[in-house]
């Protein structure tokens, strides 16, 4: 059965599917760790339980959803049948989260945080690759993924209202009736989305759907061939192969780093305008809060959308290192005036621009390293899935190691207190200054130093093309 909602073109396909996956995650990554400590009460043991079984299910599950597309013969070798067929277990598994089975704070809603986490992280995991394997297989030069880039980042620019409207609604989490109702709705219009971007056509890979029609007219039998690479030791060899490309490691060493600085930034922003900033200029629950998230989440894609052209002429691996460079000097220039509650809110502003800005421009460097990957082992078809998966099982644990560290931190310094007397002390006000400055600091210039040493920086973007 079709869905009613026919796409034609792979870039609405693209912008539609990002656009349901990030109104979810850009959710889920504001909310969730607020919500589970805050609303459900989930005890620090239980919650340091949760973040270190995600990390594990992390590392297994990317690798095998890719390594799955991208050798199977059925439905899974399409991108856009996994968009189709995921979307309601998606969907399903993000309202999941936000309905407690406890608020005591015992272990089952510790049982909670982790079965919610698991299924949301699976469903996601396997939708991801296929999106990212998509705009990896359908763009096959430099203006055609920009082009995809800005199409995507259009989705995110109206994805990102989520966190304003749940803010506002909520009244910063007050009413959280308000918030479920809220997040099923937003589940809703995912689906449609997912289910719109899933009737696009073809559902195979580009280039595999000519390396099949290439190999029936030889007489080749595709689907032996196909049982060729399906096969553990392939998959191994596949991994041997990618691993060993210094290229590869430094993507994954860059982007591992972005993304534990992305998650700190979506995770405590909230936490860092309450401790830092005076209810009189932000008050919790005000429209000026909203704002000021709306202002945080959608600079970032407003500034890639109109860098179109800059992404096709610069590239995008020199954008990434000037953001890098502005990250780490914004943070010493700002740290100076760290009493100012106004340069707080300008610094965090800038901070989510380089931070957030960055994240679509992986997109386009990982497509740019397959192209190379597949012109080196003179492969029949690129392994789209299988090295944006590889990419996810070293960087996807960052998504638990940022929050643990960071909440390791506050406690240290008086943050459990604070939740109950709502009184921040000197030093718990230092602890926050020391986590949204020495962040950007340590880590951004990390990053430059890693990055500068990937070789297609001093490519032009012609070499890239297949």
């Amino acid at each position: 059965m079709r869905f009613a909602v026919q796409v034609s073109s792979p870039l609405v396909a693209i912008g539609a599917s990002q656009f349901a996956l990030s109104l979810l995650q850009v959710v889920f990554m504001f909310f969730y760790v607020k919500v589970y400590l805050n609303v459900f009460h989930v005890s620090q043991w239980w919650f340091n339980v949760a973040q270190a079984l995600f990390m594990v299910w992390n590392a297994v599950n990317d690798p095998l959803f890719g390594y799955l597309q991208d050798s199977n013969t059925g439905w899974m070798r399409s991108r856009t049948a996994v968009l189709t067929r995921f979307s309601p277990f998606l969907c399903g598994s993000f309202v999941l989260l936000w309905f407690p089975w406890d608020i005591s704070g015992s272990w089952l809603e510790g049982l909670h945080l982790i079965c919610a986490l698991f299924l949301y992280d699976a469903f996601f995991s396997a939708m991801g690759v296929s999106w990212a394997a998509l705009f990896a297989d359908s763009t096959k030069d430099a203006r055609s993924r920009a082009a995809a880039m800005k199409y995507s980042q259009m989705a995110i620019l109206g994805s990102v209202n989520g966190i304003a409207i749940m803010e506002k609604a909520s009244h910063s989490l007050e009413n959280f009736s308000a918030f479920q109702t809220g997040a099923i709705l937003m589940a809703l219009l995912a689906l449609f989305c997912l289910l719109s971007a899933g009737s696009y056509r073809p559902t195979l890979p580009i280039s595999r759907e000519k390396d099949d029609e290439e190999r029936l007219l030889n007489g080749d039998d595709v689907a032996s061939s196909e049982h060729e690479t399906g096969t553990w030791s392939h998959a191994f060899e596949l991994t041997r192969q990618t691993v060993r490309q210094h290229d590869f490691l430094f993507i994954i060493a860059t982007n591992f780093i972005h993304i534990m600085r992305s998650v700190a930034h979506l995770n405590f922003a909230s936490i860092t305008t309450e401790i830092l900033v005076p209810q009189d200029i932000l008050p919790r629950g005000s429209l000026k809060l909203s704002i000021f998230y709306g202002f945080c989440t959608l600079g970032p894609q407003l500034i890639i959308i109109a860098l179109e052209k800059v992404v096709v002429r610069v590239g995008a691996g020199r954008l990434l290192l000037f953001s890098y460079l502005v990250s780490a000097i914004a943070a010493i220039c700002f740290s100076f005036f760290s009493g100012w509650p106004y340069i707080v809110m300008l610094f965090m502003l800038i901070d989510a621009i380089t931070v957030h800005s960055a994240a679509p421009l992986f997109n386009i460097i990982i497509s740019d390293y397959i192209d190379e990957d597949t012109k080196r082992y003179s492969r029949r078809s690129p392994i789209s899935s299988f090295v944006f998966s590889l990419n996810a099982l070293f960087t996807k644990p960052a998504q638990s190691v940022a929050p643990v560290l960071i909440v390791q931190l506050l406690n240290a310094y008086g943050y459990q207190a604070y939740l109950v007397d709502k009184l921040s002390t000197e030093a718990l006000r230092a602890a926050v200054q020391y986590v949204l400055y020495g962040t950007p600091l340590v880590l951004g210039a990390l990053q430059y130093c890693v990055f500068s040493r990937y070789s297609l920086l001093h490519k032009p973007s012609k070499e890239l093309v297949i």
